[in-house]
């Protein structure tokens, strides 16, 4: 549920300064601002705070998921995502192709997750808020970079 809030917060503050900085005139500056903010804020905060949940609080996280405590999976996990929140905060400093590069590490990544994801409520009935929820937002954060993005090259 929180990564949802955190793609709404994304939007929130991209709106914002799309408006803030007057970059309504044409659809290729609006998607640039909101890509900007999906990315730096989405992204970062998808990821730093997921990797901060896998690495400190890894068997709360696990019992959210339905999966078991205290495997090393849980720190893998939380530095792929801690890697991922570093590449969206720095999408606010590089741009261009850093950025359709961390569009494509978190698309692999979120819908890679997505599919693990439902896979464990088909075949094992896992239904857990942590597993069955995160699917949305798995497949909205992708969708959205890349809708973005199309826009914004236009």
């Amino acid at each position: 549920m929180i990564f949802l809030i955190y793609y709404v917060i994304g939007w929130i503050v991209g709106l914002v300064m799309m408006f803030v900085t007057g970059s309504t005139k044409d659809v290729s500056s609006a998607a640039h601002i909101l890509l900007l903010y999906q990315l730096t804020v989405t992204v970062g905060l998808t990821g730093i705070l997921g990797g901060y949940g896998h690495l400190f609080m890894g068997d709360r996280v696990a019992r959210s998921i339905g999966w078991h405590e205290g495997t090393l999976f849980q720190v893998e996990l939380g530095y792929c995502c801690l890697g991922m929140g570093l590449l969206g905060v720095m999408c606010f400093w590089y741009r261009d192709n850093f950025w359709l590069a961390t569009i494509v590490f978190t698309t692999v990544f979120l819908l890679g997750a997505a599919l693990v994801h439902i896979k464990e409520m088909l075949k094992k009935g896992n239904f857990n808020p942590g597993n069955a929820i995160t699917t949305i937002p798995d497949f909205l954060i992708p969708v959205t970079l890349f809708v973005l993005w199309f826009l914004a090259k236009k």
